[in-house]
């Protein structure tokens, strides 16, 4: 069998590669409401910007009331978890009696729904994409508890290191702003990598 490729199947392959790409890059869009769907429960998309080589979910940074339930649309792939020791051996950056969630617990149809019961910062990230800033921030009712520690405090306590991405993110995330804010979104432009990626 020949190694060789002639020039028309280069050519569709080539094409084929590009089209391909074009289908999963995602930028944000503001979530819709689905048909029959909830107008008062918050959405958070989890995306991907091939451009920016990012992966992220917008808004990075909410404000809920205490017993509001918000949704995750988005996580077949890229699933959110809250920063537990449980989950990953992750420093505690949720209130310190809440009970800690996972997406791929509980989620259907690339979406999740989580009540908060308890007033509180809530960070989470995502498990496959942590390490290049795919992380977010909710505010219950008022910041307090774990999460408004600096990133990396359970360095010293033998949790897992804080990637420096989420670090950033995390310090454009300040929980006054999200409670004055409400919504607060991903920082693409501070985050973002020039191709090619390093």
């Amino acid at each position: 069998m020949s190694s060789k490729i002639d020039r028309r199947k280069f050519m569709f392959l080539a094409g084929s590669s590009v089209a391909t790409v074009g289908a999963f890059a995602q930028e944000a869009v503001p979530p819709q409401v689905p048909e029959g769907g909830d107008a008062d429960v918050p959405r958070i998309m989890s995306l991907f910007s091939f451009n920016g080589g990012i992966y992220y979910f917008d808004p990075a940074g909410l404000y809920v009331e205490v017993g509001q339930t918000v949704e995750w649309v988005g996580v077949s792939f890229r699933s959110a978890k809250a920063y537990h020791p449980s989950h990953d051996n992750h420093e505690l950056r949720i209130p310190e009696n809440a009970e800690p969630f996972d997406s791929r617990v509980g989620g259907s149809g690339g979406t999740f729904r989580y009540t908060f019961q308890q007033e509180g910062t809530y960070d989470y990230y995502s498990p496959s994409h942590e390490y290049l800033g795919m992380v977010g921030r909710i505010i219950v009712g008022a910041p307090g508890g774990p999460g408004e520690e600096t990133p990396g405090y359970g360095n010293r306590q033998g949790r897992a290191v804080m990637y420096r991405d989420a670090a950033r993110v995390f310090e454009y995330l300040k929980a006054d702003d999200i409670v004055t804010q409400k919504r607060i979104p991903y920082p693409i432009d501070e985050v973002r990598r020039d191709f090619p990626w390093r």
